[in-house]
């Protein structure tokens, strides 16, 4: 073997390439994936040219590796399919029950327009702002006894429309919007 050095790689991967290219590309199917792995069989032959054992063929040697490289790129490429399945499928149901949590979200909101003004009002500061009677009261300039009467009549307009799952939902959609 002669010596390896920058221009016997050189020549080596002008004489090399185009075969090489087209012998990946017999197993990958395309051309880019097939010209990075050359490229990489190339850059491996370069970074180990110091160990290699002087009675095989460089030619052999780098369609080994070339070979090698594909092999684990189908493989990889078939454990990728293999999981796509069960991530698209679950990301699928993720979005069908994102769409049904707004549609009810909306559906909430709709028994919320339902209630009076002040009791909607008292409501939302009194559970989603968790303000006290007191500071209800003083900010809308009503005694904290009506704002408890309209918390009151409020809470039991939603118990008997909504089921407690509903409520509950309701109640954290509102919560997580402070």
């Amino acid at each position: 073997m002669e010596e390896f050095d920058d221009k016997y790689f050189e020549r080596l991967f002008e004489a090399q390439f185009e075969r090489l290219m087209a012998f990946v590309c017999s197993y990958v199917g395309e051309e880019e994936v097939a010209k990075d792995i050359v490229q990489d069989a190339f850059m491996t032959l370069w970074n180990n040219r110091k160990k290699l054992d002087e009675s095989q063929s460089v030619k052999s040697y780098l369609f080994a590796i070339a070979q090698n490289y594909a092999l684990n790129y189908i493989r990889h490429q078939k454990v990728i399919a293999a999981n796509d399945l069960p991530l698209n499928l679950y990301l699928s149901q993720q979005e069908e029950n994102v769409e049904e949590h707004e549609k009810l979200l909306a559906a909430l909101e709709e028994k919320l327009k339902e209630l009076p003004l002040k009791q909607r009002e008292v409501l939302e500061k009194c559970v989603v702002e968790n303000k006290k009677y007191k500071e209800v009261a003083e900010e809308l300039g009503i005694s904290q006894n009506t704002v408890k009467t309209h918390l009151m009549r409020a809470l039991n307009f939603l118990r008997k429309n909504l089921d407690e799952r509903e409520m509950l939902l309701l109640f954290m959609a509102y919560s997580t919007k402070t």
